[in-house]
């Protein structure tokens, strides 16, 4: 019997990716389906991410899986030159702090910034025990991409502002998420997985003995059936929506929510090639690497902005800027009505910030030139759990609804919830949802991360 996964994002892609991986007879049998709602993939936050990779940026419950997934994600890249494939790089995190006279500072101790409304550099803070030695000044003296004390030339600097560096490339890179997920895209069509867009899951299918078999859904205004084993909801922000959907006589909430964010990528005059690192080396020559910058709210912005520079396929490098999040905004019933939902007000903000960050400064004033190049701009909707951590786990039996049971060895599995971390944590949540759907050891321990 095949497995259907619910949601073709990138936790969704990365699980019937290792799910090939470690059984591949299932996927060159057509036993691994994705059904997606939308008519296209990566309308929203698998296509619209910053795609910054952390090893250790974690509370104690989610560290064996980031580990786990930065160890994934290395080994992913070395195995199918992921810098050229999606960008794949070795990255430095810094904080830009700006001393403001009469503003208190926020720091963020271990807390998701997304809850409240802080700059993930207080996390690596937290986590990493403080400021890290800053980047040598070598790599400057080859690559006019960088001042002269090693740091990138693509932000701009601020009045009293000062750059801590929080993450190395031992422990930070950088990917660009939506080729990475069209790369796992191909390598999962290629072995076999196939995938199902404009499906809408309208409920489950039963078989003489009153166990579940299959999934309903509808396409094109008619109910088909795919008979199945097991269940994976990866749906993101609408994973409560869909099971709700599935599960018509179930009274368990899926306890996460939705919340919107903005984002913006453009094109600098001061970041115009790949910055190489002589320290590191690959096969022929040095290893390109990434920079991200991480804020707090302050005077000249009224959120948490974050900024990283990449290299995607084509060669052009250029600067991903988000954090605006907006808590008020109701997720849409379709992921194809994302796009027309963004708010041009909101977008001029983000904008506004990415040129004090980003932009040109003039020579002895506090003015910035926008000098930027906008290559796309996007609205997206993070899944975000009630206590901030994914939940990646089998739903008990008893909470599926008075009149429902699963066959034995067969099971409905939850994946959702990352908020900003999931691409960071992707390969890791698909390599242990796979484990879990055949019942193997676990990679990782996510004994915190099940539903409640």
């Amino acid at each position: 019997m095949a497995t259907v996964i619910v949601g073709g994002g990138i936790i969704g892609l990365s699980t019937a990716y290792c799910l090939s991986l470690l059984q591949p007879e299932l996927a060159s049998n057509h036993q691994i389906h994705i059904v997606d709602s939308a008519s296209e993939l990566l309308l929203s936050a698998s296509g619209h991410s910053g795609g910054f990779l952390a090893k250790d940026w974690f509370s104690p419950a989610v560290s064996s899986l980031g580990a786990l997934s930065f160890h994934l994600h290395k080994e992913l890249a070395q195995a199918h030159d992921g810098p050229r494939n999606w960008g794949y790089a070795p990255s430095t995190a810094y904080s830009l702090a700006i001393e403001e006279r009469g503003v208190g500072s926020k720091k963020n101790k271990g807390k998701d910034w997304l809850l409240e409304g802080t700059s993930r550099a207080g996390v690596a803070s937290a986590v990493t025990g403080g400021q890290e030695q800053m980047p040598s000044s070598e790599g400057a003296k080859r690559n006019e991409m960088l001042n002269d004390d090693g740091t990138p030339a693509w932000i701009t600097k601020q009045e009293n502002g000062s750059l801590e560096v929080i993450g190395s490339g031992d422990s930070c890179a950088q990917v660009e998420p939506r080729q990475l997920c069209l790369w796992l895209r191909k390598q999962c069509e290629d072995r076999g997985v196939k995938l199902h867009t404009k499906c809408m899951p309208t409920g489950i299918v039963k078989g003489e003995h009153g166990e579940v078999v299959g999934v309903k859904v509808s396409k094109d205004c008619e109910v088909y059936e795919k008979n199945c084993k097991n269940i994976v909801i990866t749906a993101g922000a609408w994973t409560p929506n869909v099971f709700q959907k599935i599960f018509h006589s179930s009274n368990l909430r899926i306890p996460i929510s939705s919340l919107a964010g903005y984002s913006i990528v453009v094109r600098s005059p001061r970041y115009t090639r790949p910055i190489l690192d002589p320290t590191r080396h690959g096969e022929n020559s040095a290893v390109g690497v990434s920079q991200g910058v991480f804020c707090a709210p302050s005077s000249s912005w009224a959120f948490a902005p974050e900024a990283f520079s990449r290299v995607p396929p084509d060669g052009t490098p250029e600067l991903w800027v988000g954090g605006l999040n907006d808590s008020h905004m109701k997720l849409p019933k379709l992921v194809d009505e994302v796009e027309n939902l963004q708010d041009s007000e909101k977008m001029e903000e983000l904008r506004n910030a990415a040129v004090l960050l980003t932009g040109l400064s003039q020579e002895g004033d506090n003015l910035k030139i926008d000098d930027l190049k906008v290559v796309r701009q996007g609205l997206c909707f993070r899944p975000v759990s009630d206590n901030g951590r994914p939940i990646i786990s089998k739903v008990p039996e008893t909470a599926l609804g008075h009149d429902i049971k699963m066959s034995p060895g067969a099971g409905v599995f939850v994946a959702s919830g990352h908020g900003p971390w999931g691409i960071s944590l992707s390969l890791g949540t698909g390599q242990v949802m796979a484990e879990m759907l055949l019942g193997r050891k676990l990679s990782a321990d996510i004994s915190s991360l099940a539903l409640k």
